[in-house]
């Protein structure tokens, strides 16, 4: 089990702030971190002179006090709480497999869980869906706890206290454990069980602190607009408005996002109804609660599924370490081979041109596509390993043994990526070289005008007041009347206002930045 965490910590951390902020959601939080630090609004912090109402504090509380010992947020300490939060959700992960079926099924869940390419694209994304996932894990981990006690008060106050925990971190997402308790113990224990839960004095605990750290500060310092703004203008609109048809096909994104493990994960059900086991209907209904109320988001994005990814890896790794018999075998054997052609598939993927892998990725995932050759053999070597392992294991009768090799084959993969890919990233969406030019030609305070508009990420590297304007004329007036200005737009945009501008007027940097040509103009300092 300290392998499997040695192991993640390694996985999740060879990538970790190795890449610059692009992503407005990703730059946002430590903006706010750095507005906590700069200026002490810890309470209610503020972006680009705005306060800052759509999530809770504790995430942002977390990247400040990461940055401490740096003297500021950088990109290294802001990675630090999603890093830690990752890990301590495959350390949850195992406490629940463990506390279930043993440390076998403990060590196996943590490393199906950290081997989830999704688990490890967010591990160092600077986004508070790590730190709510870790915090669910254990509330699940203390909700079972609590099972096995009688229902002794205090694995229920850790219970609710972990859900206290997320609540701070994202707000009303975190709601979907109280469903998934109520599920999980109704469904396995009977509803008469559900008051040994002590709704009423954990919903009082929980809430009574989110309503003092965050909901009281934030309505006080929005003079009482917050509840028409964000909790009912934000928030359930979010989640009720919106086209009802890819609500249903959302209700099917966790399975691909969770391959490999999703086709030995298939084949357990055959497994459950030869041999019930109530600890696994619980994680069972837990989980598919959770992934019922992510899917039918009015607005669905692929993050939301990450508190999906524990449960499953728990099924999984119970189906692979029990003493699986009779037709259930037959179907584990058959999975297991299936997981072994699939692993073909990705050998024969990495050999495939770059060129063609890239018409079937889009955005910031293309990074991802192995690009050097050494890359691209050691991730098809790896998977020819999974491959073998997964062989061997159904020959010798030992299938954990097959998916050990196979996480650990994976584990490789995503160690390769972690060293490749932040390169990769950097060099299509490094926005320093024009943040850097237009932050030396502007006093500190001093503007830097986006036309139309720019990306939360540029206001972290330019450490100036940045103003948006989408109007074309009014950007033609700045530029006659803001001399000590700077602009940052699209190349295009410049060509078409440079003949009309002061000759005065430069580019002072150039980048493409995505499939954007950019460029930073101002009036050079002499």
């Amino acid at each position: 089990m300290l392998g499997v965490l040695v192991l993640s910590v390694m996985i999740v951390a060879t990538p970790a702030g190795r890449r610059p902020f692009w992503s407005s959601d990703e730059a946002r939080f430590a903006l706010l971190a750095q507005d906590a630090l700069d200026h002490g609004r810890w309470l209610v912090a503020e972006l680009r002179g705005q306060h800052y109402l759509n999530k809770p504090q504790l995430f942002f509380w977390a990247v400040a006090a990461a940055a401490v010992p740096f003297g500021r947020v950088t990109e290294v300490s802001a990675a630090i709480p999603a890093l830690v939060s990752s890990v301590a959700g495959v350390a949850g992960v195992i406490a629940v497999g463990r506390l279930l079926w043993g440390w076998q099924a403990g060590a196996l869940a943590g490393l199906i869980v950290v081997t989830t390419p999704l688990y490890f694209n967010m591990s160092h994304q600077i986004l508070p869906d790590g730190m709510l996932n870790a915090w669910l894990v254990w509330a699940l981990y203390w909700l079972l706890r609590g099972q096995r006690a009688g229902w002794s008060l205090g694995p229920v106050l850790a219970f609710y206290a972990c859900f206290t925990g997320a609540l701070l971190s994202k707000g009303p997402q975190a709601l979907a454990a109280l469903a998934a308790a109520g599920v999980a113990v109704a469904f396995t224990d009977g509803t008469a069980m559900l008051r040994r839960l002590r709704p009423v004095l954990g919903s009082v605990l929980a809430f009574g602190v989110a309503t003092i750290v965050w909901l009281l500060p934030y309505q006080a310092r929005s003079q009482g607009s917050f509840d028409d703004q964000v909790l009912t203008g934000h928030y359930l609109t979010w989640y009720l408005l919106g086209p009802i048809l890819p609500r249903f096909t959302a209700l099917w994104a966790p399975l691909p996002s969770f391959l490999p493990w999703t086709l030995l994960v298939a084949a357990a059900p055959f497994w459950w109804r030869q041999s019930p086991d109530a600890g696994r209907r619980r994680i069972a209904l837990w989980t598919a609660t959770l992934w019922l109320l992510v899917a039918i988001s009015g607005n669905y994005r692929s993050r939301y599924i990450l508190v999906v990814f524990p449960g499953l890896a728990l099924l999984t790794a119970e189906f692979l370490t029990a003493r699986v018999t009779g037709p259930a075998r037959r179907v584990q054997t058959f999975a297991s081979l299936a997981a072994g052609v699939f692993a073909l598939a990705v050998a024969a993927a990495a050999g495939v041109g770059r060129a063609s892998l890239l018409r079937l990725v889009h955005g910031e995932d293309r990074a991802y596509i192995p690009e050097a050759g050494w890359e691209r053999v050691a991730i098809a070597a790896l998977a020819l390993v999974a491959c073998v392992a997964l062989v061997r294991g159904v020959r010798l009768g030992a299938p954990p043994s097959g998916a050990v090799g196979l996480a650990l084959a994976v584990a490789g993969v995503l160690l390769v990526e972690g060293v490749a890919y932040p390169i990769r990233y950097t060099r299509a969406f490094d926005i320093r070289p024009l943040t850097v030019a237009a932050a030396a030609n502007v006093a500190p305070g001093g503007t830097v005008v986006g036309y139309p508009g720019l990306r939360l990420s540029y206001d972290f590297y330019l450490q100036r007041r940045v103003v948006e304007i989408g109007d074309e004329a009014a950007v033609r007036a700045r530029l006659r009347t803001a001399p000590h200005d700077a602009f940052i737009m699209t190349a295009e945009r410049w060509r078409a206002l440079a003949p009309a501008a002061d000759p005065t007027w430069q580019v002072l940097a150039s980048a493409t930045v995505g499939d954007k040509s950019m460029v930073a103009v101002g009036r050079p300092t002499r």
